[in-house]
């Protein structure tokens, strides 16, 4: 039985492996919202649930939303793998840990972190 769920944590780390490998092919696409609505003059927030964690981690506000919002998620042993990913992407694989509610109020979290504030 335990080594029924080595297998399963193994193919969860490899298939974490492989979303963090496609999620940094992410700058290869078109320009993103942030960058079209920036083009039409208006205000863009700092961060999104778009944002990749680590860029909002890096950030010490961004930092102190995601340890209020989503807590444990930077001190989880596999951060590394996801960090790349943005909370939406993660989202899909945290087993319905993380919901469209709690993404919507660490979304309206994060919008209240004007740039330069």
């Amino acid at each position: 039985m335990i080594w029924r769920a080595e297998c399963v944590q193994t193919r969860q780390t490899i298939m974490m492996v492989g979303l963090a490998g496609l999620a940094c092919l992410g700058g290869c696409t078109s320009p993103s919202k942030a960058q079209e609505t920036a083009a039409l003059g208006r205000p863009t927030p700092a961060f999104t649930v778009q944002t990749p964690i680590d860029r909002i981690a890096a950030d010490e506000r961004g930092k102190q939303v995601l340890d209020r919002d989503v807590p444990g998620v930077m001190s989880n042993p596999h951060y590394v793998l996801f960090s790349a990913m943005s909370l939406s992407q993660l989202a899909s694989l945290s087993g319905g840990r993380l919901t469209q509610t709690k993404l919507k109020e660490v979304n309206a979290d994060l919008a209240e972190l004007s740039p330069g504030q």
